[in-house]
């Protein structure tokens, strides 16, 4: 069927599943491959940035970058990863990466520019939301996951790193 053939219809899909429902589509049609960076390094005609399926060769790309902010970050994604779909507070990030609450604030602020520019996207690996504190001292703080699918890409990638 062309695509001119087919109808589309909008579904509304919750922010952290949009990833995932794209690469079930892509399974559905048969293509495993997401749009490159050159592809999608413009935001959408609605100023949005485009969500897009972290691949493993974005994984890869991802453990080979320089920046210090990247580095950080694959050391959240390598926490993530061990417990998918778990919560992991921001809290328990900055004193697993022996990193102070400002300085991982800015890494991340820092990590969505990358993913701008560099991979097209407005979608982190991870997904975050914001709920009551645990048992600190704040009211409420971020809460960070990662699906399953992206957690076993994740670790196929270290293991090959």
């Amino acid at each position: 069927m062309t695509q001119e053939q087919q109808q589309f219809i909008s579904v509304p899909v919750p922010s952290q599943h949009v990833t995932q429902v794209y690469a079930f589509l892509a399974e559905l049609a048969g293509t495993t491959t997401a749009p490159s960076a050159e592809e999608t390094a413009t935001p959408l005609e609605d100023g949005e940035w485009p969500y897009v399926e972290w691949t493993p060769q974005d994984l890869r790309r991802l453990t080979e970058d320089p920046l210090d902010s990247v580095r950080v970050v694959t050391g959240v994604l390598d926490i993530l990863a061990k417990q998918p779909g778990e919560r992991v507070s921001y809290t328990t990030l900055v004193e697993l990466l022996g990193v102070n609450r400002k300085r991982l604030r800015g890494v991340l602020s820092a990590f969505t520019r990358v993913v701008h520019k560099h991979y097209g996207r407005r979608n982190w690996p991870m997904t975050w939301t914001e709920a009551s504190s645990d048992g600190t001292e704040f009211k409420s703080e971020f809460y960070y996951t990662m699906s399953e699918t992206t957690a076993g890409r994740w670790r196929e990638v270290r293991a090959q790193s």
